[in-house]
């Protein structure tokens, strides 16, 4: 039918398009981060944080962050002990939602569960994405 060889095409068509936009953004994005230490370097901004710099008609606003992250086991193993007055670490409580979970009591929960299940959890869809890549011959 021709509705098929139709689909066939569009899917053809935007497959090869796919690939040659997501080689680009590819190649952008090295290009992007070498430029961007390009700028900080000529901006002499070897510092952690943020600054503004005005270049002729450009205002350049550079960011660059320091990250902490902690090494949870060896701090919960006790053998380190900061005093209080001196311990950046803040305990914090998260909740997450098991996604296999939720999908099988979304399905199989009585009315009354399902009701505060809908009440509790927000569900949107996620960002979508398709990848292409090239299969070897």
């Amino acid at each position: 039918p021709h509705y098929l060889v139709q689909r066939e095409h569009y899917l053809k068509v935007s497959v090869k398009e796919l690939e040659k936009i997501n080689n680009s953004i590819s190649k952008l994005v090295v290009r992007k981060e070498e430029l961007t230490d390009i700028i900080i370097g000529a901006l002499e901004h070897n510092h952690s944080g943020q600054k503004s710099y005005e270049y002729g008609m450009y205002k350049i606003e550079v960011k660059t962050p320091t990250i902490y992250s902690l090494d949870k086991k060896k701090y919960e193993s006790g053998e380190f002990k900061l005093p209080k007055q001196f311990n950046p670490i803040k305990e914090s409580k998260s909740y997450a939602v098991d996604k296999k979970l939720c999908d099988k009591y979304l399905k199989e929960a009585p009315k009354d569960i399902l009701d505060l299940l809908v009440q509790l959890i927000d569900e949107k869809p996620g960002k979508k994405n398709v990848i292409v890549t090239r299969r070897s011959k």
